[in-house]
């Protein structure tokens, strides 16, 4: 079984978690520039990811968990669609891949993966992720928004393991 995590975002990734533990994280697959404007999600690039993920077009062991796009206080208009715009692409590869899938708000699985985690904002969940996966370090400053597609990716494991 492999779980997936996805944090939608240009600056998010996809985490695999595999049934031997093994964690394989990969930014959010873009075109253009490194950094600011010119970029753009890589769609190929992304359903790619996704076929890679699950083992080709294995649709029975396979279950991906996806945080719900919604805006955030203080986020631009611009932003604010660029992060839907890549939500609805996610979504749509997973339909098209006919891959099993959950959509689920960022305060229900921080409060289920972060509890009782000291620090702030990413620093938090870096450490429960760094925690939970100890193979896994950030060694740049961008990695650690990382953590969040790795703990849906749990979140997802978890859920899925209890039958909830």
């Amino acid at each position: 079984m492999r779980y997936i995590g996805i944090d939608p975002g240009k600056d998010g990734s996809i985490s695999i978690i595999r049934d031997d533990g093994q964690l394989v994280v990969v930014p959010t697959p873009m075109v253009g520039t490194s950094s600011g404007k010119g970029r753009e999600y890589d769609i190929i690039g992304m359903r790619d990811t996704l076929t890679t993920a699950n083992g080709g077009y294995d649709t029975k062991n396979v279950f991906v968990t996806i945080e719900r796009a919604q805006s955030m206080p203080g986020q631009g208009v611009s932003s604010t669609f660029e992060f839907g715009r890549g939500y609805g692409i996610w979504l749509g590869l997973l339909a098209a891949l006919e891959l099993p899938y959950q959509v689920i708000h960022a305060r229900t699985w921080t409060r289920v993966m972060l509890m009782g985690a000291s620090g702030e904002g990413k620093q938090r969940a870096c450490s429960v992720a760094m925690r939970l996966f100890p193979q896994w370090r950030p060694k740049l400053k961008y990695e650690e928004e990382f953590a969040d597609s790795i703990l849906l990716a749990e979140f997802g494991r978890r859920t899925q393991q209890r039958g909830i």
